[in-house]
């Protein structure tokens, strides 16, 4: 298992998540073009948003995501599907508020995570869906390569898996 632990570079600090967190991260997550593309296109809504928090905190290690100029929660990210075995780990359920799409900001938080997943792992997983394409071209920003797809488990589209590798 990854440490938990804070990760920080010149932009962002990712700070543990905490289930006390909900407001702050709602205030983030609460335009519904952040959600447009998504399956589950609610999560803007009290509601949405709730079920979406609570696989957050769920998944192995959750983050806020806080602007480093600002000291805002302007998202928040997670690493799952830790695999011992694999020396793998995935990182996802990453949104950001629209003031900070297409810019240095996800790359930036993509690659911390990337570094501190790198010290002990050998690949990260990205998964995300088919219709997603704003997600996919940022993978592809990153050089993430794409794997396969499958049915999603929860029968909502096709899931596309990517990868980086150390």
């Amino acid at each position: 298992m990854l440490e938990r632990k804070t990760l920080s570079n010149d932009l962002v600090k990712l700070i543990s998540l905490i289930k006390e967190d909900f407001e702050w991260l709602y205030a983030a997550a609460s335009d519904p073009e952040i959600w447009e593309q998504h399956p589950d296109n609610m999560r803007y809504t009290p509601l949405g948003f709730t079920k979406y928090f609570q696989k957050l905190l769920q998944n192995d290690i959750a983050y806020l995501i806080v602007d480093n100029e600002t000291e805002r929660v302007i998202g928040g990210t997670s690493f799952y599907d830790y695999n011992a075995d694999q020396k793998s780990v995935a990182i996802g359920y990453t949104f950001l508020a629209k003031n900070y799409w297409g810019g240095k900001y996800n790359q930036s938080i993509k690659q911390l995570m990337m570094n501190f997943a790198f010290e002990t792992l050998d690949e990260v997983f990205f998964h995300v869906r088919k219709g997603n394409l704003r997600s996919q071209k940022a993978l592809e920003k990153i050089n993430a390569q794409f794997v396969r797809e499958y049915p999603a488990p929860d029968h909502s589209g096709i899931q596309l898996v990517y990868s980086i590798k150390k």
